[in-house]
């Protein structure tokens, strides 16, 4: 019997003094990465990375002359997803079948999810959207760069992957590369980046709203509602469309992910494996030199000389976005801006399925390991244009898996169709109105 109860002891002292040690390795990961935290933060408080909730208008980031509401909020979520509004594409078989959200849906962390996205001209939904068999590979509206997430886009002052779009910002004072004629002219306007994006965006894609949309359906309440000191011929127009759809835009945060939660104080919401890999991000990586504040993005560019898009299924256009593969220098003309690209955020990644501005990669791990070696793909990038903070990192294979984790997962908010509409003003199936499509989303 003593023999029995001897065992016992000892197992019990073993099982203790390993639940002690595991323990104390959970709290020493949770305080180096605390520590790790309040070292890159500005204020040395860990409550910089953190995210505003969605309905706290006051704390998102906004365009001073079109500040949030709930109203266009509400407004501009119908239009981002409603097919109604997609009028004049270069290929007619198109109209009136995709909306905004074709090329950045919830699954896709609100991006394409594809190599190269369709707008007009394609047909399917998600990673299903091909080009539609009724129109010329000529009206297809596609370009040649990855489409951009409009995830924690408030935190953006300029868009696109040239920082072009928006008055402010990068681009004050450019106003004289601002070409007459040309979709930056719209910087003009006055709008900050994510209003100025959605309005070129309507144009550029044919969408705007016709009046017989307005009158008989809710839009024209909607509008009423959202702008009621707009003049009324101007107020069902693409300026007002795009003020709405950017107070909408600017909501879609994704402040339910792992590592806001651990910001908020759930110290169990990161796995062990993530917080490891998270003190690597804000310390010895050095991501948080470029990915930084509550989005993990910048307003930086930077040349990591990485690969521009290309593969057989991709289809190849000469348009006014044509310049795209110069990055910066497309806008500014400057030889230290080229191929220059703008820092992207880097929540909800892992539902992207491409990645790099040329959508070269296919997994985050890629582009880790692609940082990590700093050896650039790109020759036609010059060595003298690459960042001076492109340069190996030093990861060993258990870092990068350690990285990858926290970057796929802890920055993983899984609950981003949140931000989906019940319906759309004009009864369609949402967001494309094609006939594959409503078999592939199950309309009616």
């Amino acid at each position: 019997m003593w023999k029995k109860i001897f065992f016992w002891t000892l197992n019990a002292l073993f099982f203790f003094s390993c639940n002690v040690r595991r323990e104390e390795s959970d709290i020493n990961l949770q305080m180096k990465l605390m520590s790790t935290l309040r070292a890159v933060s500005p204020d040395g408080n860990i409550q910089f990375f953190i995210l505003p909730e969605s309905g706290d208008f006051k704390s998102i980031p906004q365009d001073s002359t079109n500040p949030i509401t709930s109203e266009k909020v509400i407004l501009g979520q119908q239009l981002f997803f409603d097919p109604a509004i997609s009028f004049n594409p270069k290929c007619t078989a198109a109209a009136g079948t995709f909306s905004c959200a074709s090329c950045h849906f919830a699954g896709a962390g609100f991006s394409s999810g594809v190599h190269q996205a369709i707008a007009g001209g394609g047909r399917g939904f998600g990673l299903l959207r091909h080009k539609h068999p009724q129109c010329d590979s000529s009206e297809l509206d596609v370009q040649m760069v990855k489409t951009p997430s409009i995830v924690n886009c408030a935190f953006q002052e300029v868009m696109l992957w040239s920082g072009k779009f928006g008055c402010c910002g990068p681009n004050f004072g450019t106003d004289s590369l601002w070409p007459k004629g040309s979709f930056t002219e719209l910087n003009r306007l006055g709008l900050s980046g994510v209003e100025t994006q959605a309005r070129i965006a309507l144009e550029a894609h044919g969408m705007r709203m016709s009046p017989a949309l307005v009158t008989e359906t809710t839009y024209k309440q909607l509008f009423d509602t959202a702008y009621p000191k707009e003049r009324p011929d101007l107020r069902y127009l693409r300026f007002t469309m795009a003020r709405a759809i950017g107070a909408y835009e600017r909501t879609v945060l994704t402040n339910q992910a792992a590592f806001q939660k651990w910001l908020k104080g759930d110290s169990s919401a990161l796995t062990n494996e993530q917080k490891k890999g998270a003190i690597l991000f804000f310390g010895k990586a050095s991501c948080v030199d470029c990915h930084t504040g509550p989005a993990l993005n910048s307003m930086a560019f930077y040349a990591l000389g990485m690969p521009e898009m290309e593969g057989i299924d991709i289809i190849h256009k000469k348009d006014s976005f044509a310049d795209f593969h110069l990055g910066r220098g497309a806008l500014t003309h400057r030889q230290e801006d080229m191929f220059c690209f703008k820092v992207p955020q880097l929540y909800n990644l892992k539902d992207h399925g491409y990645y790099g501005h040329g959508a070269s990669f296919c997994s985050v791990e890629e582009v880790i390991r692609y940082k990590n070696d700093a050896v650039h793909a790109n020759q036609n990038v010059p060595i003298e244009n690459l960042a001076k903070n492109f340069k190996p990192l030093g990861l060993d294979k258990d870092e990068i898996k350690s990285l990858v984790d926290f970057v796929e997962n802890g920055l993983y908010d899984p609950n981003l169709r949140r931000y989906e509409p019940g319906s759309v003003a004009s009864g369609r199936c949402f967001p494309n109105h094609d006939k594959l499509s409503r078999e592939q989303l199950g309309c009616k």
